[in-house]
């Protein structure tokens, strides 16, 4: 048995009344009752502005292409000036290599004096004991060469007096002038530890420049990969903006068919329970935007008191679709001729090479071929004994060579033993950075592919979606569908948008993945921007 309403029909449409201005008076949109502005001219409550729109707005927008951003990033990044400096030390540490080449000036300069028993009938003077003063300046000048020898220079002067009658010259000046050169013929004739210890300084050099391109390489990955993920945070903000406009519209459009009587109040309730969700997404979405800027600006600058910091960058380089085309072979050739792991494993091979050429040469007998001339003068005063020095043809040299065999060294056979085993390991780590190599280009390829179907699927997709939303929303104008199938529909389309926008920046990061991986992801304008970042490094103080 149908039970009926105690209630008069009219009361029933007197309370639908009551309820609908309830819903239009007392609950609106949280976000436009945040904004406080009034409707729009169709009657829809004003959108909010995004991070983007209220920096354009105040004034505090820094808008920046990706090369832009590329070259602020390598003038200011902190992580690559440490590298640069780095660098540096590695350049000083050559001129310090050099140093052991350096000459010296050694002067030496005293008074003696002695007093002594006469002892010795030969030997007597005025007193009953001996006394001898004598004052010398003494001058050694040396200078290493890079063949492994040695010059050196002395000039020895005296001057002596002395009590003894027997003495000839008293005062007596006397000087000495000699040169000298020592040349080894085996050992340390090639290469010594000076020569090896620059050799390595040089290769340490090249070893921190392989490096510093390494980080500027990844830096501009790190870069170009946020710069991107800001431009999806931005986009996927209008995304959700236009939703939650899509909303409203649906919302209205209630409400009017409710006034009408063609549709049941409960209606507005779930759209605006769609609209509020929504809301909720776009508040979420905004503030992804704020985090992607942060970690921009991270990687432009350290310093808090950057002017960066207190703008907001808005990306002027939309994700459009462009295909990146390279055939696999050619891709792990290029990488596998431009890899900085492979340089630097070469680096080492050499600087092993280098310590075993030490090492064998510190095997070899020692000869050393040396040769000197000088000449002596004496005289009563001070300036006869120089043209006595020059002049009296008192000349001395000497040619002679020195020998040293060792018998045995099981010292130096043992290490060299070991640089060989080292080099041995050297070799095989080489091949397995080469395999690794090989999978990260492959990886990168295939990803790459992978990431161009995705590109054309949701594209795909967000078409069939728009479609499928203009088909719903008349379906339900003619009475044949459900109102909560065009809030799915529309949440689908705003979905595929998305879809369709994440799809595209992930081939983007994919492009850049197979140039870092390629290693043709640096310019050459970008290293030398970079060179400049240690000298921006702000006062540390």
């Amino acid at each position: 048995m149908n039970s009926r309403s105690s209630l008069p029909r009219w009361t029933m449409l007197v309370l639908g009344t009551l309820s609908l201005v309830f819903l239009s008076i007392g609950v609106s949109s949280p976000l436009a009752a945040q904004e406080g502005a009034s409707l729009t001219d169709d009657g829809l409550p004003p959108l909010p502005q995004s991070p983007i729109e209220r920096a354009q707005k105040d004034g505090t927008a820094l808008p920046l292409s990706l090369k832009e951003l590329t070259k602020m990033a390598l003038q200011n990044n902190l992580d690559i000036a440490i590298q640069d400096t780095n660098e540096e030390l590695s350049q000083l540490k050559i001129l310090q290599s050099y140093g052991s080449y350096d000459p010296t000036l050694r002067i030496s300069l005293g008074t003696t004096s002695t007093k002594s028993a006469n002892i010795r009938s030969t030997e007597t003077g005025e007193d009953e004991y001996q006394k001898n003063n004598t004052a010398q300046w003494n001058f050694t000048f040396t200078k290493p060469v890079q063949t492994g020898g040695q010059i050196q220079a002395q000039w020895n002067s005296n001057r002596s007096d002395s009590n003894l009658t027997q003495n000839l010259f008293n005062p007596r000046y006397n000087s000495r002038g000699s040169i000298s050169f020592t040349q080894p013929l085996l050992r340390n004739l090639r290469i010594d530890s000076t020569r090896t210890q620059i050799k390595i300084a040089n290769l340490d050099l090249k070893t921190s420049d392989s490096q510093f391109k390494q980080r500027v390489t990844d830096t501009i990955s790190n870069i170009q990969t946020q710069y991107w993920n800001l431009v999806l945070a931005i986009q996927d903000y209008n995304i959700r903006r236009n939703s939650v406009r899509l909303a409203q519209i649906t919302l209205r459009d209630n409400k009017k068919k409710v006034e009408v009587g063609t549709m049941a109040p409960i209606e507005i309730t779930d759209a605006e329970a769609n609209m509020a969700q929504r809301e909720v997404d776009l508040i979420t979405a905004e503030e992804n935007i704020l985090s992607q800027q942060n970690a921009l600006r991270a990687l432009i600058s350290n310093d808090r008191n950057s002017e960066i910091w207190s703008q907001v960058i808005v990306p002027t380089d939309m994700p459009d679709f462009q295909e990146y085309s390279i055939d696999l072979s050619t891709a792990i050739d290029t990488a596998l001729a431009n890899r900085p792991e492979l340089e630097q494993s070469d680096i080492s091979l050499t600087k092993i090479d280098v310590n075993r050429r030490l090492l064998e040469n510190n095997r070899k007998w020692t000869l050393d071929f040396t040769v000197s001339y000088g000449s002596t003068g004496d005289a009563r005063e001070f300036l006869k004994v120089y043209d006595s020095l020059f002049g009296d043809g008192f000349t001395n040299w000497n040619v002679g060579f020195d020998l040293q065999i060792p018998l045995r060294n099981r010292s130096m056979d043992a290490q060299i033993a070991q640089q060989k085993i080292q080099r041995q390991q050297e070799l095989m780590r080489r091949k397995q950075t080469e395999q690794s190599i090989q999978v990260d280009v492959r990886n990168a390829v295939q990803q790459l592919e992978t990431r161009r179907k995705q590109v054309a699927t949701a594209g795909a997709s967000k078409r069939l979606s728009k479609e499928r939303l203009e088909g719903e929303q008349k379906r339900v104008e003619a009475g044949l569908s459900q109102n909560y199938l065009v809030l799915e529909r529309q949440q689908q389309l705003a979905q595929a948008e998305l879809a369709e926008m994440q799809a595209i920046i992930n081939y983007k990061r994919a492009v850049i993945n197979l140039q870092k991986a390629m290693y043709t992801l640096l310019e050459a304008n970008d290293f030398e921007i970079a060179k400049e970042s240690s000298s921006n490094i702000p006062d540390l103080k």
